[in-house]
């Protein structure tokens, strides 16, 4: 999730005054775009990620004695935090090959990474306590399918954790987008409102906890120093960045089979 790039390709930043990058947009798919980006992915400079990460932090619950589960996990961002935190177990799934493969790469994740579809978890039924599903939402169309597999591989009163590009962002122009040779790569995406995602979730038996707009700040500003974007920093704050939704789980063990 590249918001650096974004701000190159759509000139948001100047909006109204119909600047345009000079460099060629592409548009493709996630599996496309993911197995494009798996090589650089963790060198980009991306404030939103940062912004996610200590907002996130702050509510997650303890890991002691349970399990998580990093859902789109990527090249194990968030694996990493979980295992670190002093969970019992922590695995990674991600549908693009690429990505794992460089998750791979760091030892501490090695054997915690499975490859599979977000949709059709490679997993068994209530293996995991805590699941964390960090900018992957925005990149499924059937939101309703997504919350009833997490359902599936949740525990009885499991804690849920989902993030995205803020909607209030995807209108001011930004995009899941990086630069590659010359051209901005742009990854589809769909855009999920917090009442969306709410409708998606209950009927599968989860129950929203809290809902909230996340927004960058004065930590986030060596982000835009690193990317040479300190010009845009203040506009970039104006604007909600990154939406944080907590579920729970509302469901018994002798309701579950």
């Amino acid at each position: 999730m590249s918001f650096i790039s974004s701000m190159v390709s759509t000139s948001w930043a100047e909006e109204g005054k119909g600047v345009q990058s000079s460099l060629d947009t592409i548009c493709v798919s996630a599996r496309e775009g993911y197995k494009l980006w798996a090589a650089t992915y963790d060198d980009d400079p991306n404030p939103l990620l940062a912004l996610e990460e200590r907002e996130l932090n702050l509510v997650l619950p303890l890991l002691q004695y349970k399990d998580a589960l990093d859902v789109g996990c990527g090249t194990g961002r968030w694996l990493s935090t979980l295992h670190g935190r002093g969970a019992r177990s922590a695995v990674g799934v991600d549908s693009s090959a690429e990505m794992i493969v460089r998750a791979a790469s760091k030892p501490l994740l090695r054997n915690h990474l499975v490859l599979g579809d977000c949709l059709a978890l490679p997993l068994r039924a209530q293996v995991a306590d805590v699941i964390v599903c960090s900018f992957t939402v925005g990149h499924v169309l059937n939101t309703r399918a997504l919350a009833s597999e997490l359902s599936r591989v949740a525990r009885p009163h499991a804690d849920v954790f989902v993030t995205d590009m803020h909607p209030e962002g995807h209108a001011r122009g930004w995009r899941c987008a990086f630069r590659r040779e010359n051209k901005i790569v742009e990854i589809k995406s769909f855009v999920h409102t917090p009442e969306d995602l709410r409708k998606s979730f209950e009927p599968e038996g989860f129950k929203l906890v809290q809902s909230r707009d996340l927004y960058l700040a004065e930590p986030e500003r060596r982000v835009f120093l690193e990317a040479r974007k300190s010009h845009v920093f203040e506009t970039a704050c104006s604007i909600p960045a990154v939406l944080l939704l907590h579920f729970k789980l509302n469901r018994d063990q002798y309701q579950a089979v």
